[in-house]
């Protein structure tokens, strides 16, 4: 059940659910993410923004920190729960 809440949760907000479904497969880093985003798409979002969207994916368990200690370029990755929600947002199109 928690799965269906996380799937609504994006859902709900345009920018966070845009940038949910851009994440790569492989590790990335923040900053890179958000240069590639912005110039690749409409989206413009400053590291700010992609670093609040990171962390509320993390607190989710959709994401995990790679180097959590490190307090500067911080490598993170989808878990195997972000994937299936990844998928099931594809999916269904919303």
């Amino acid at each position: 059940m928690s799965m269906d809440k996380d799937i609504i949760w994006l859902i709900r907000g345009y920018q966070r659910k845009a940038l949910f479904l851009k994440l790569p497969e492989k590790p990335f880093l923040s900053n890179k993410l958000r240069k590639e985003l912005n110039e690749k798409s409409d989206m413009n979002l400053s590291l700010r923004e992609v670093s609040r969207h990171l962390g509320n994916f993390k607190r989710k368990n959709l994401l995990k920190c790679l180097n959590s200690a490190d307090p500067y370029n911080k490598v993170y990755m989808l878990t195997s729960k972000g994937k299936k929600i990844k998928e099931i947002l594809f999916k269904i199109e919303i």
